[in-house]
């Protein structure tokens, strides 16, 4: 299994099996927003800015683009059994 660590990122928002984590990355050379479906029951906080070590998966998945109304498809990365550090004080 292959791991995953991202630094730097924002829990965009939470849900009962996890959260959605949002960090900045340069591809090639440009700067994007890239998202990641992290499964956990660990208690974060949207706006928490962590740090995320774990197995990493990728899945396609449909979506419907909010500016075209088009159906789209688009590989949203997972991350499992992940171990998570938080700027949050403990």
């Amino acid at each position: 299994m292959a791991q995953i660590k991202i630094s730097n990122a924002t829990v965009a928002w939470t849900n009962a099996k996890g959260f959605t984590a949002k960090a900045k990355v340069k591809i090639m050379g440009e700067e994007r927003d890239e998202y990641y479906k992290v499964w956990t029951d660990q208690p974060v906080t949207e706006g928490d800015i962590v740090e995320i070590v774990g197995d990493v998966s990728a899945r396609l998945e449909e979506y419907t683009d909010k500016r075209t109304n088009e159906k789209k498809q688009g590989a949203q990365l997972h991350v499992n059994n992940p171990i998570i550090k938080s700027d949050a004080p403990f």
